[in-house]
């Protein structure tokens, strides 16, 4: 046996609890502090009998907070203040009296609680503590409810799992109205906190421009790119992204004006649904190389990079088809002139190998393979720490340290292949990715981030060479094929479920909704159109029912009462019958009838159906056959008479 007083105080911890745990960790020291505190002093008051705080006491403490996170308050922290004072608030209200209006007050500030976790993230984790939250609120109500009519009021644990039940039933009668108002209601594509809180430093992944020398090391980042929803490819994927064309002292970078040309991936027709992760980047990734992106108002250059003006602020989904030949045919010369330029700048060791390549070599093929035997020839490793730097890092790579990332090794080839007399550009994307069996995506990673070269070759068109890959610990660094552990298919199904939520609930916007409207309208056209040609057989069937329900009516009106009902007009009929129609009314009873006819059956009739109708309860199966009985015997009677 359990009190209402201490079970609506034990949800009423459990509540706050599941309510702010989701956001404990984007809260600040001082409300994590305040909040534990607060949970401590309600728990000792409520087990172990100590002091008790007043509400006013609480109310005067939380004057001072309040004007402290209000100047706290900015538009570049618009939501920390919020968010401390609403736990802040929930503490108070656990450390002070227990009574209605503060629990009530406490599953509020739980729940608001709860919602704020929208703005931090919006990983499927939140949905879990919605659940539990939509479990033990309506429990709490229920329970509420009771305690409101008597504190003393004790439960047996039977009575308890009744409640439970019946709070349960409360939140699944609510499903039918949330899956309503799903598609109908607004939603952000991503957290307000992601949004007003830019990061001010760049990270690794894929950039704008390419600076060999810029840093000494590049830390790697672990953060999500994007996944790409396909087949697992037998050799790791290049994932072809924007196009760096033009070369200035040591950085390359993307100049717009990109030359008329027209070029049509090679090879085997790959299709894939990519979902890249929201960010300020306009540029739209693709198995290398994308041939066409389904997306509206999506632009194409000549150099066959696809970016999109509205931007990948908020997530979306594009389908993509490409040719995996690596090779870009086109159709006419390209500009020379453009993919030939050097710097101002250019060491004579460079120079001095870029003639000993272009005169051995008789062609442009010729001369790229005599380029990527200097590499796999070389022993140049692979490295992302202790690299060169300054206006002379691509000379210090090629001849010096020999050690470098993608960079190094694509920004030297490509200028060793210009100063041959080979046109090369530089290809932003990345390389290779997790395929996750269990979702049937590659989970491609920021430091998956990779520098490729396009070198073009007369009569092919431009053909993909990576001078990374002739690395001497290449192996070893990308590490292609390992066997995934217990923990790494857990992350893996994880992450599935993850991106399962993306798709079907975050990344649900405005234009789907539209889309699925759409869809409901034209469908209701097609049923409009198919009524119109079938009106006469309609028109049939109705009628034909309605025929049937009128010739059935007097039959049926049997079928749409109880028993007792059915005894009782059954009984006014049969003393209609006998008696006639004045001395049986409708607004007489059943007791009155039986006096005024003065009939012995009629008595017991009203003596046994009273027993039991008018007691509130149902008729037995030997009072209806007595009853039944009696009512034959008057029919008989009547028949005889």
């Amino acid at each position: 046996m359990v009190t209402s007083s201490r079970l609506v105080t034990i949800l009423c911890f459990a509540i706050a609890i599941a309510g702010v745990i989701p956001i404990f960790a984007w809260l600040e020291l001082s409300p994590r502090l305040v909040f534990a505190a607060g949970l401590l002093i309600g728990i000792l008051q409520e087990f172990k009998g100590r002091w008790h705080l007043k509400n006013w006491q609480f109310n005067l403490i939380l004057v001072p907070v309040f004007i402290w996170y209000t100047l706290q308050y900015s538009s570049s922290n618009p939501i920390h203040p919020v968010v401390s004072v609403l736990v802040i608030m929930l503490a108070a209200r656990l450390a002070g009296e227990k009574s209605i209006r503060n629990l009530m007050q406490v599953n509020l500030l739980a729940l608001f609680c709860l919602a704020s976790r929208s703005l931090f993230d919006l990983s499927p984790s939140f949905l879990v503590w919605l659940a539990l939250l939509l479990l033990l609120v309506p429990v709490s109500l229920v329970l509420l409810t009771f305690h409101a009519q008597d504190g003393a009021l004790t439960f047996t644990r039977k009575e308890v799992r009744r409640v439970a039940l019946s709070a349960l039933l409360m939140t699944l009668l609510t499903l039918p109205a949330m899956a309503i108002l799903f598609p109908i209601l607004p939603r952000t594509a991503f957290p307000l906190w992601t949004f007003l809180n830019q990061p001010t430093s760049g990270s690794t992944g894929m950039s704008d421009k390419v600076e060999p020398g810029a840093v000494a090391s590049m830390a790697e980042s672990a953060a999500l790119a994007f996944r790409a929803e396909m087949e697992q490819q037998t050799t790791p994927p290049y994932w072809r992204g924007t196009v760096f064309n033009t070369i200035q002292n040591s950085r390359w970078s993307r100049n717009p004006s990109v030359p008329s040309e027209t070029s049509v991936p090679a090879g085997k027709q790959v299709s894939q649904i990519i979902y890249p992760e929201p960010s300020a980047s306009k540029i739209l990734i693709g198995l290398d190389a994308a041939a066409e992106v389904a997306l509206p108002s999506v632009r194409v250059s000549p150099d066959a990079v696809f970016d999109y003006p509205r931007g990948l602020g908020k997530r979306v989904g594009y389908k993509v088809r490409s040719g995996t030949g690596g090779l870009l045919r086109t159709s006419k010369m390209i500009n020379l002139n453009f993919y030939l330029r050097l710097p101002a700048e250019l060491s004579p060791q460079i120079r001095q190998l870029a003639e000993q390549i272009k005169k051995t070599g008789k062609t442009d093929q010729e001369r790229l393979e005599l380029a990527e035997q200097h590499f796999l020839n070389g022993g140049y490793r692979y490295s992302r720490e202790g690299l060169p730097t300054g206006k002379d890092a691509i000379h210090q790579f090629l001849f010096v340290s020999k050690q470098g990332h993608c960079e190094f090794f694509a920004s030297s080839l490509a200028l060793l292949l210009r100063t041959a007399g080979v046109p090369a550009r530089l290809v932003g994307g990345y390389l290779g990715g997790e395929y996750n069996q269990i979702g049937g995506y590659y989970l491609v990673r920021q430091d998956a981030a990779h520098v490729w070269v396009e070198a073009y070759i007369a009569g092919k068109g431009w053909v993909r060479t990576d001078p990374s890959r002739f690395a001497t610990n290449a192996g070893a660094v990308w590490n292609i094929k390992q066997k995934l552990s217990l923990a790494a298919r857990l992350r893996l199904l994880a992450d599935t479920l993850d991106y399962r939520w993306n798709r079907s609930v975050v990344s649900y916007d405005f234009e789907r909704q539209v889309s699925q409207l759409r869809s409901a309208g034209s469908k209701l056209q097609t049923l409009e159109q198919a009524i119109k040609s079938r009106w006469r057989w309609a028109l049939l069937v109705v009628s034909g029912l309605l025929l049937l329900f009128l010739l059935r009516t007097l039959r049926l009106h049997r079928f749409c009462c109880n028993q007792e009902e059915q005894l009782l007009r059954r009984f006014r009929q049969v003393l209609k019958k006998r008696f006639g129609e004045t001395l049986v009314t409708e607004n007489k009873g059943l007791f009155e009838i039986a006096i005024a006819t003065n009939d012995e059956q009629v008595q017991q009739f009203a003596v046994i159906y009273a027993a039991a109708v008018y007691q509130d309860r149902k008729l037995v199966r030997d009072e209806v056959r007595q009853l039944s009985k009696l009512l034959d015997q008057l029919a008989e009677a009547d028949k005889i008479c």
